[in-house]
């Protein structure tokens, strides 16, 4: 990977970015700073520093809403200067640390607030995070489940996350095999089902929650990981898949070494050839055609990283329980088109498991 393919990706994730809450003014602070790659990861670490300072002043003064929000700014600060950092796994863990740190700081202090619950699951326990939609009275809420991509973490979707809890929905965001800090113990894996599945057996014992309105949303590699869950576990009642793909090795061979470099990190591959045989692993075929459940499909027409045709691919083998949706000029995940495409997957979700808001 060079240093110029490095910076290229790095600044094409702004608008991923800027949508899951990093102040604009402090991406451009880092980009303008940049005299090399490595400044990247320095810039958004005092970044970082910057908000946490700010953080603990507030809480001490007693402004716990200013503190709140200083920490998560601090946690996706944190965030951003680690994703997409497999060169230096020491590094990657020590800012992961810090990120996870100043979000549990703010987690008591956001609106509505979070909660951090433990998810046992084989030899490890995924970390989650439940929130609950405000003026939820006592009648039990549906629930959905957000599922990372590859180099994402659970702390990223706290801006998302909001569009669904404004609509009665709560939210459950965790990190899964090789997402977040469970790269570490486990790697990344193709049958999400046994681990969403985990996931699953926490949330319907919550006396909040109705079991019997459960739903998944995932993104990139996510969106992978979504239908394949709803299509073994019966327990999901309604499935979104943003910029996902029907079967990562089709795709393997034109894909950037960036992207490459980050799944041969997240599978814990020794090279890039057991790297793609690991990717063949990655597929719905077999999968797709027994979802029962509504899935709504949402990509773009000039998605970078996943082709639509894979989209088109999982659409058409859901059959007529699937819905496809293409946004014009967006670029992966229609990071770039957030006003638009959030709302109407908030909404469809919310239709779905028929949310009260």
């Amino acid at each position: 990977m060079t240093d110029d393919s490095t910076r290229q990706h790095l600044i094409s994730r702004l608008p991923r970015l800027i949508g899951s809450g990093v102040d604009y003014n402090d991406a451009m602070t880092v980009i303008s700073g940049m005299k090399e790659v490595a400044d990247w990861s320095r810039g958004w670490e005092a970044a970082g520093e910057r908000h946490e300072e700010r953080g603990n002043a507030a809480l001490a003064a007693g402004n716990t809403v200013t503190a709140g929000e200083a920490f998560f700014r601090a946690a996706i600060s944190f965030h951003t200067g680690q994703a997409g950092n497999v060169e230096d796994p020491a590094e990657k863990l020590r800012v992961q640390t810090r990120q996870r740190e100043a979000y549990l700081k703010a987690m008591p202090h956001v609106s509505p607030p979070a909660e951090r619950i433990a998810i046992p699951f084989e030899e490890i326990e995924f970390p989650g995070n439940l929130r609950l939609p405000e003026n939820r009275g006592s009648a039990k809420v549906p629930c959905v489940l957000l599922n990372a991509g590859a180099d994402s973490t659970k702390e990223e979707f706290f801006t998302l996350e909001n569009e669904f809890l404004k609509r009665g929905l709560a939210t459950c965001a965790f990190d899964g095999p090789g997402q977040g800090m469970t790269w570490q113990q486990m790697k990344l894996r193709p049958d999400f089902e046994a681990p969403v599945g985990a996931v699953l057996d926490v949330l319907e014992k919550r006396p909040e929650l109705d079991a019997n309105r459960l739903g998944i949303w995932g993104r990139s590699m996510g969106g992978y990981a979504a239908p394949r869950v709803a299509a073994h576990d019966q327990r999901i009642k309604a499935c979104i898949a943003l910029g996902g793909y029907f079967d990562m090795a089709s795709f393997w061979d034109t894909s950037s070494s960036v992207l490459l470099d980050i799944l041969q990190f997240s599978f814990g591959a020794e090279d890039r050839t057991q790297a793609r045989e690991m990717a063949r692993r990655f597929t719905l075929s077999g999968a797709a055609e027994n979802i029962t459940c509504p899935v709504l499909v949402v990509h773009s027409d000039e998605d970078e990283i996943c082709p639509l045709s894979e989209a088109e691919r999982t659409a058409a083998t859901v059959g007529d329980n699937a819905e496809l949706i293409v946004f014009e000029g967006g670029n992966h995940c229609c990071d770039n088109k957030p006003a638009e495409v959030r709302p109407l997957m908030a909404d469809w979700m919310a239709k779905q498991l028929d949310a009260s808001a």
